[in-house]
């Protein structure tokens, strides 16, 4: 393992640090996508409940495994993360209070990345998930050894992709894969 999970917090924490900033604030989260094996939520956090423009968002998937917390509860687990998301999004996850990933997101990174087995066990991403933080990660560190700034690297995924939508945490697997490929 290339981490130190001691080094994360959980969506607990950050939880426990939205509700001291914001004790009228708002945690909307609804469900994107469902398919019985792989779910997506997003979720938007509102500094006061009566606002109308959320002062974050975030979203995650998660998909059914055979064994861990997403083989009973995946479902919940990506609810969580995604609110984990938000608050990695909003002016309150400030570098002072620890990486950006979640502890959870962390633990994902590790569950997919362990094999089951002695044999190396591929991770099956169906081709209209989102692109895992793993794929995320390995695209930032490839664009920061290829000197490219945050600026640039969009840049690259617009030409690449051929879609100047195109955000980099919202990109497909397939799309995160194709980037990637490109900036080996």
């Amino acid at each position: 393992m290339g981490f130190d999970l001691s080094n994360y917090e959980t969506v607990e924490q950050r939880l426990v640090r939205w509700w001291a900033a914001y004790p009228n604030g708002r945690v909307y989260t609804c469900m994107m996508n469902y398919t019985g094996d792989a779910c997506v939520f997003y979720c938007e956090l509102y500094a006061d409940k009566d606002d109308k423009v959320p002062v974050a968002t975030g979203y995650a998937e998660e998909i059914k495994a055979d064994r861990g917390v997403n083989a009973t509860s995946f479902v919940e687990n990506c609810e969580t993360s995604a609110i984990g998301r938000a608050i990695a999004n909003c002016p309150l996850q400030a570098p002072a209070s620890g990486p950006r990933p979640s502890r959870n997101e962390m633990q994902k990174v590790e569950r997919l990345s362990t094999p089951t087995d002695t044999r190396e066990t591929p991770v099956h991403t169906p081709r209209g998930t989102f692109a895992t933080p793993k794929q995320i990660g390995y695209i930032k560190k490839l664009a920061k050894d290829a000197g490219l700034d945050d600026l640039r690297l969009l840049e690259m995924i617009h030409r690449e992709l051929n879609d100047d939508s195109a955000v980099l945490e919202l990109l497909k697997s397939h799309e995160a894969s194709k980037i990637i490929e490109v900036l080996k």
